[in-house]
């Protein structure tokens, strides 16, 4: 309850002011909390190390710092959900593959579109539907019904459908069957989904849900990585890849879900690469073998 109130008054608050200073305070603001959030800045530290294959105490850092306050501009966007209109979103959306979109959603099998907790992914598909494609997403709930009410119904409002985790089997294949888009990230995965694969050249433990959704209803596989810029920090630029991804079921499912899934992530991988500091993950990625203890020594210290 708490929460809510706190997140109202945010929005009352930052709702007078110009994007650009909303993204000025909470990158300060992220600056500070680098410092505070040491769980989080350790497994981000960790992750980044393996995304730079880097060894370099301070570069690791450096682009661990910058991952904070992208995040910081992150909680600005989705503070502005509820007061935020398809215009803005149409203002602000740079992308230019309607082309390959229009023929993948033209084939009537749904296409799903998998993300990760990367640059603006939370208005990519806000951005879609503001052109009035059928899209839905997979949420997560937030433990109170007027903040859940809050958020689902600002996203709502922009035209997405909004799809709880915890009733999503039914919801998803009825979108998918109707030739329309889901939309869900893949870093995090919920109970009883996570699989193993190869990530950036080790074992990372993600969620098997997309490829197990795929397989079972026959949609097009996409990944959609949504970049923050690069000229402002306000540009959404989706990034579809509709070529990477390509599968044949074997008939053995959980084979099936486990090779689809690591195409998946391989699909993922040059983004990463090149937009590091774009990723704010906040969780360990990779399972905690031997190698935690080198990956360990490259985050700050407390």
């Amino acid at each position: 309850m708490a929460v809510y109130w706190l997140f109202r008054l945010t929005i009352l608050v930052t709702r007078p002011l110009p994007l650009w200073l909303g993204y000025f305070v909470a990158a300060a603001v992220a600056e500070v909390c680098y410092y505070f959030f040491r769980r989080q800045r350790r497994a981000l530290n960790e992750n980044l190390a393996r995304v730079l294959n880097s060894s370099d105490k301070r570069r690791v850092d450096a682009v661990a710092r910058r991952a904070f306050r992208n995040f910081g501009k992150f909680v600005i966007d989705f503070v502005r959900f509820p007061i935020i209109t398809r215009t803005e979103i149409r203002r602000r959306l740079a992308f230019s593959q309607w082309v390959e979109l229009d023929e993948a959603t033209a084939t009537g099998r749904g296409v799903i579109l998998i993300t990760m907790h990367f640059g603006v992914f939370d208005l990519g598909a806000a951005a879609l539907a503001a052109y009035d494609y059928p899209i839905s997403a997979i949420t997560e709930d937030y433990g109170y019904q007027k903040m859940d009410d809050l958020i689902h119904g600002s996203r709502e409002k922009l035209g997405m459908k909004v799809i709880p985790s915890d009733t999503m089997v039914t919801q998803v294949f009825r979108s998918l069957k109707r030739g329309e888009i889901l939309a869900l990230a893949i870093d995090v995965p919920p109970p009883g989904q996570e699989i193993t694969v190869d990530f950036l050249g080790a074992p990372a433990v993600v969620s098997a849900a997309p490829a197990r959704i795929a397989l079972r209803t026959g949609a097009w596989v996409v990944t959609a990585m949504v970049l923050r810029g690069p000229q402002s920090a306000a540009i959404i630029r989706p990034l579809l890849d509709f070529r990477s991804v390509r599968y044949e079921p074997t008939g053995d499912e959980e084979r099936d879900v486990r090779e689809l899934t690591q195409q998946i992530m391989r699909a993922i991988e040059p983004v990463v690469r090149e937009h590091p500091e774009q990723w704010f993950i906040f969780r360990p990625m990779w399972p905690r073998t031997a190698e935690r203890s080198t990956l360990a020594a490259f985050a700050p210290k407390a």
